[in-house]
């Protein structure tokens, strides 16, 4: 996204992460509680959030440390944390309308369920990319798998069913806005087979970008328990960089990739412990398409 970003605006653009008080349908009880496995539980209390309910000023002191680091000057507000549409039009209006006016930011992109969108909503980020065509206007949604029983066993409460609609309902309503799905490699119970079938059916979904992450074992999680039980195994280093290739061979070549792995040595990572940088780890994924001879696309079934 970022080389994505600066064609579009001829500099680097920093996101800058909002968390606007959402919960998730599969915490709250609508669907189900304890949220996905691999989510940190703790920080379900309202009273252990760290938000700050001031749109603009979340803004403002996110892009203070970039432009204090990067002398950045422009900024994508990333509505990140839990599920950033599960509300009515008219809050979600309000918060991204805040967000949108702040006069550094070129764009925003919104981190949801599939299962929680509707015409309603999309309609309303089609009408932010219409009227505002020099802003980026991004959805992104968690399919994280296409198998409905590893969805099941991570607590997901929905199924890739509701991806396939959520995807094609945007196609319809909101055709002027960027989509991206997200795929998580390593889940509990799955192989390497079953992720690359989650690949593929991505790749048939054709979204206008990816993010493509290992599953990690984060503190205070119903994983971070099983982990310790011996009932789960984190990703091996090797084992990512082959399923990333795999991953990038697989995609339309139209497709962008945003990212290639997940959270490394943040705070609160448990597993696995790679002993390299992000950057260390997407060069290794570099080194084996090198090897392989292939790029993106090479593997995509038109």
């Amino acid at each position: 996204m970022s080389a994505l970003l600066k064609r579009r605006f001829g500099e680097p653009v920093y996101k800058v992460t909002i968390d606007a008080g959402f919960t998730c349908p599969n915490i709250d009880g609508s669907k189900a509680t304890g949220g996905c496995t691999y989510c940190d539980n703790t920080s379900f209390s309202p009273a252990l959030r760290r938000g700050d309910p001031e749109i603009r000023r979340q803004i403002d002191n996110g892009a203070k440390f970039y432009r204090e680091r990067y002398q950045a000057r422009k900024f994508l507000a990333y509505f990140q944390t839990y599920t950033n549409t599960y509300d009515d039009v008219s809050r979600l209006r309000r918060l991204y309308d805040d967000a949108l006016a702040h006069q550094d930011i070129v764009g925003m992109s919104v981190g949801t369920r599939p299962d929680c969108i509707d015409a309603g909503k999309l309609a309303l980020f089609q009408q932010y990319a219409e009227r505002m065509p020099d802003k980026l206007v991004c959805i992104e949604y968690g399919m994280q798998t296409m198998h409905d029983a590893t969805a099941e066993r991570i607590n997901r409460a929905h199924g890739h069913a509701d991806t396939v609609a959520a995807v094609e309902l945007t196609r319809r309503i909101a055709p002027d806005v960027h989509l991206c799905l997200h795929l998580i490699a390593g889940l509990p119970g799955e192989n390497a087979s079953m992720i690359r079938a989650s690949m593929d059916e991505c790749a048939r979904l054709a979204p206008d970008s990816i993010k493509f992450h290992h599953c990690y074992v984060y503190e205070n999680t119903v994983l971070a328990r099983q982990w310790r039980d011996g009932l789960y195994e984190a990703p091996a280093l090797q084992s990512h960089v082959q399923l990333a290739a795999d991953c990038i061979e697989r995609m339309p070549p139209a497709t962008a990739i945003q990212r290639l792995v997940g959270e490394i040595s943040s705070p609160g990572v448990l597993a696995p412990t790679w002993g390299k940088t992000k950057m260390q780890v997407v060069g290794l994924i570099t080194d084996e398409l090198r090897r392989r001879g292939t790029h993106q696309g090479s593997r995509f079934a038109s």
